[in-house]
């Protein structure tokens, strides 16, 4: 598939999450209808490696969402601890997308019924 870039001006959402005592601002950009495309991570000491890895993770995402994979599907493929509980903050960026997703995909079938 090919890459389908965002518009200029888009809607975005910020949501505070903590992952393994750690609190982390994630924000999700969205396509016209709905879909998300893109998303940022900041929670770590800027200048950080981890920063540095959280930050190419989310161009990593931005770029396979942009191409058409699904957060459901990558969320089904990242690490578990237990059965439920993502092992890494990448996991729980990824399990935020897909419950935003799911959330908005709920909200556009409320609207048409």
């Amino acid at each position: 598939m090919m890459r389908q870039r965002l518009p200029n001006r888009r809607p975005a959402k910020t949501i505070l999450i903590e992952h393994a005592g750690q609190r982390f601002t994630v924000t999700v950009g969205f396509y016209p209808d709905g879909r998300p495309g893109e998303v940022f991570t900041h929670g770590m000491r800027t200048g950080s490696s981890l920063d540095a890895l959280l930050a190419d993770a989310c161009v990593l995402l931005s770029l396979l969402m942009q191409h058409g994979i699904e957060s459901r599907e990558l969320a089904s493929s990242v690490g578990r601890l237990g059965s439920t509980e993502p092992a890494s903050i990448i996991g729980a960026v990824i399990d935020l997308i897909a419950a935003t997703t799911a959330a908005k995909a709920r909200e556009a079938m409320e609207a048409t019924t």
